[in-house]
């Protein structure tokens, strides 16, 4: 199983358009990529700061969503709404 977490710093004052943008990107991943066990849009107390939460099955899983069709379309209308680059870091399953 692969864990990933992604820190996204919003611009001040689009944190509505944000969520509603990324809300879609998670209704899709979570309706078509059987390989994802969870991925959710979490807000933290900084109002511009939100934490993305994803489970994979495993890595092929976690490497594909990044080339779906709704990855590229939603996940690129969110470019506008980011105050920089995500901070994105990718954990693997102790067994």
């Amino acid at each position: 199983m692969i864990g990933v977490l992604v820190k996204l710093n919003i611009k001040e004052g689009s944190e509505k358009d944000f969520e509603e943008n990324m809300l879609k990107l998670v209704e899709a991943t979570n309706a078509n990529e059987p390989g994802v066990f969870y991925y959710g849009l979490l807000k933290t107390d900084n109002p511009q700061t939100y934490q993305m939460i994803e489970i994979y099955k495993d890595a092929e899983s976690h490497a594909s969503h990044s080339q779906t069709e709704h990855f590229k379309t939603l996940g690129g209308a969110l470019a506008p709404f980011l105050a920089g680059a995500p901070e994105i870091t990718v954990h693997e399953e102790i067994k």
